[in-house]
Formats: C-alpha cells, structure tokens, sequence
C-alpha cells in the first residue's frame, strides 16, 4: 500500500467531530483530520500534512454532504477566520459533538466509568453572545485591517506574505452588537491618533449598559503614546474608555473614560477590569451560576473556598447559602474587585486574598470550588485539597482534556455525582462542564 503523502487526493467517509476544527476519517487505515469536515460526510480531500501516526487534510469536494451540515452565517467563515471552527454544523449537532467529546476525555483519556448522565445545557442564543474578542491589527499605512489570527488560513488559501496569518474582518457575528459598532470607529481611532505600533486590541463589553472598553496592545519595547483624553471619546461614541498596553503581560494603562464595566450577572453586580476575567458569554454565566446554585441548594455548606475566584462570580452567589466564603485569585486586580463587588452587594461574609489554594494553611471547608483556567489545577491546589478534605468539590472547566487529568487525581478520594455540559460557546469546538464531586 502506497505510502499517503501531502498533495495527495483520495475519497473520504468522515465520522465524528474531534476538539478541534476537524471531523475524522481514514485513509489507507491512517487515522486522517480532515480541516471543517462534518459527522456522516464523503468527500474528495487533498493531504495537508503528515505526521507519524496521523494525517491532515483539506476538502476539495464534498461528494455526500453531512446532514449536519449548514450554511455558515458569517461571511468569514468560508475564507479561514479563525474565530471559528464549527459555523458549518447545526448547534443541535454541535451539542451533540461536544458531549461526545467529553464522553470520550472521561473513558479514553480519564479511565473514569459508571459516571452519572450528562445533563446538556444548550446555548441560549448561538450567536451575538460575546463580550469580549482580542484582534491582531496590521497597521501599516494606508492600510489598516484587524482579525482573528488563525492557524487554518494557508488551508483555505488566504494567508499571505506578512500577514501572520490573519483574515481582515469589519465585523463578528458571534459578538455582541456593542463589540461590531466600536469595531467600525477603530480605523479612524488608530489613524487619527497614529497608534500605527499597535499590534493587537481588545474589546470588551458589558450585556448590561452597552458600554465598551478598548485595550490597544504595542510591542513590548515600544513605549505606548499616551496622547488622549476624556474629550478625545466624544468622536468615538461607540467607545466608552481607553486602555493602552506595552506587551503581552504588560499592565494596562488607563487613558481615558472609565475604569471599568459595569455587569449584572444572576441578580448580582460586578465590576469588571481591563484583564480581570469574565466569562464572555452572560447568558452562558447564568447557566453555570445556576448549576452552582442548585448544587448548593441540594448541599448547603458552611465554609467554602473558591480557588479560581476572578471578581467573585462564584464566590458571592455561594456566599448567599454558606456561612463563610473564601475567594482566592493571583490577580491582585481581580482580589480587589471581587472585595467591592461583594461590597457593592450587601453580601458580607466573604474574604478575598491573593495567592492559591496550597498557601491557604489549615482552613477546612466542606466545599471547594474549581474553575482553573485551560491548563486545569495545579499540583500544588490538588495536594492541598488532600489537607482542606472538603465533602464536595465542584469543578468548573472548559478544558476536558486537563479536566479528566485532575479528576483522575481526585478519584482516588471522591466520585463524580453529577455532570453538566454547558454551550458556553457555540460556533466552537469549546465548551464549559461542570462536576459535582462527594467524598468517597
């Protein structure tokens, strides 16, 4: 059998949707990813590349269309925005790829069995639901064009010299319509004030008032122009404040407008900073929130500690029910806002501090919640849940792989009572779940 090699063409039948912007088939019983395939699906595709054990692929026709398969709502998506990966499937398939994947993480990669059943939690609106989208900008006049940086351009052919691989875009249909109305002034906004440096934005936005926040990112060696002020915003009203940022990991400097968002999330309010996180679809957050809710209403703790707690989106709706809750962040910026934001509440009877749960020393608590970011616990927060012994945990993550890592750890002490799957993010192989844990 003739070796597969790139360039390469063959027919394909395609199966599942894996974690990623691909669906999954064979050729010559080499397991091949073929790039924005669908579940059930023939089609003429060409080899990409190569690996030791795996093939990837574009399509060049498709011979048998999924039925899954739909016609993307967004312009974009058919010339390689890498916003996206999953416009092409109906969100009803979508759901059910995604509980197919976690199904997969916990058997396959997590050893997990006799697990409850998922409870699925569709996605409220599938598009226009994101408060928060960060663009690469190439600025070189007289040109001036921002988008998702994509690591799937060269296979749809759009990548061009210099152009690290972004697709030019004016507009997002999966943001929320604050975010595409401040998209449509930035041109003006980089020209008039020749921030021609800038290398990436952020925007951000509140679900509540409308208000936008832009965070302009410069290189890390060039000295960020801080030529503005509050009466500068008037020419920009679909902007309402002004961050500016040298680097990656550089702190944002306020410029002009106000300091922060304004949410009301789940009956609560928060303040919301230029870096503290959020989750970036509300309607998504009130899901998550009301799995917690329902958790606790079920098992009402006395003291709980939330480790990952950002501005407190978890910890003040626990603190409604406990005696006592801890919040602990490594974002002095997030400790600050989550301590006004229970201020700001009434709620009384929490306390925030910076570090994580392995400096907490000896408190115990019957519950401890986690909602690390990607790369899921550290080892550090795993051991000291050994020393807390809380009687339930509840574990918050848009990662299934590192999600079914740590809860192989923890299955040596406790066992999963429930699982939750949450379309936080539709149009995206992406997805929240939530499991409860009780002591074994």
């Amino acid at each position: 059998m003739t070796k597969p090699d790139i360039g390469d063409r063959h027919e394909v039948q395609l199966t599942n949707l894996t974690y990623s912007a691909s669906a999954v088939g064979q050729i010559n019983g080499v397991v091949t990813f073929v790039h924005r395939g669908a579940p059930s699906e023939t089609a003429h595709v060409e080899i990409t590349e190569v690996k030791k054990r795996h093939l990837h692929a574009r399509i060049n026709e498709i011979v048998s269309p999924s039925p899954d398969r739909c016609s993307p709502p967004c312009p974009y998506f058919d010339s390689g925005c890498g916003g996206c990966q999953w416009q092409h499937i109906n969100v009803d398939a979508q759901l059910d790829a995604k509980e197919r994947v976690l199904i997969e993480a916990l058997n396959r990669i997590g050893g997990l069995s006799s697990l409850p059943e998922i409870t699925r939690h569709p996605a409220p609106q599938p598009l226009g639901y994101r408060n928060n989208i960060r663009l690469t900008v190439t600025a070189v006049r007289p040109r001036i064009e921002f988008g998702f940086k994509s690591r799937f351009a060269r296979m749809h052919g759009t990548a061009q010299e210099g152009s690290h691989d972004v697709l030019p875009i004016d507009r997002c249909e999966i943001a929320l319509p604050a975010i595409n109305r401040a998209l449509s002034q930035i041109v003006d906004l980089i020209e008039d004030f020749r921030y021609f440096q800038v290398e990436e934005l952020t925007l951000r936005t509140s679900s509540t008032t409308g208000e936008v926040m832009l965070i302009l990112i410069f290189p890390k060696r060039h000295k960020p122009p801080l030529k503005f002020a509050d009466k500068d915003l008037r020419g920009y009203p679909a902007i309402h404040s002004i961050y500016i940022q040298s680097g990656e990991r550089g702190n944002p400097v306020p410029i002009a407008g106000k300091r922060t968002l304004s949410e009301t999330a789940s009956g609560l309010s928060f303040e919301i900073g230029p870096k503290t996180f959020f989750q970036n679809n509300l309607a998504g957050l009130e899901q998550l929130v009301g799995i917690v809710r329902q958790h606790i209403q079920v098992n009402p703790p006395t003291v709980a500690i939330d480790a990952h707690c950002g501005v407190g989106t978890f910890t003040l709706p626990v603190a409604q029910t406990a005696k006592a809750a801890f919040g602990l962040d490594l974002q002095t910026e997030a400790i600050t806002l989550a301590t006004n934001n229970a201020k700001t509440n009434g709620i009384t009877n929490t306390n925030f501090r910076v570090g994580h749960l392995g400096e907490l020393g000896s408190v115990k608590a019957d519950l401890v919640l986690l909602d690390p970011p990607r790369g899921g616990c550290w080892a550090e927060d795993l051991e000291a849940l050994a020393r807390i012994t809380p009687q339930h945990i509840l574990y918050v993550s848009c990662n299934p792989t590192t999600l079914t890592r740590d809860l192989s750890t923890l299955s040596a002490s406790y066992e999963v009572t429930s699982l939750d799957l949450v379309d936080l993010f539709p149009m995206t192989y992406h997805f929240e779940t939530v499991v409860g844990l009780r002591r074994s």
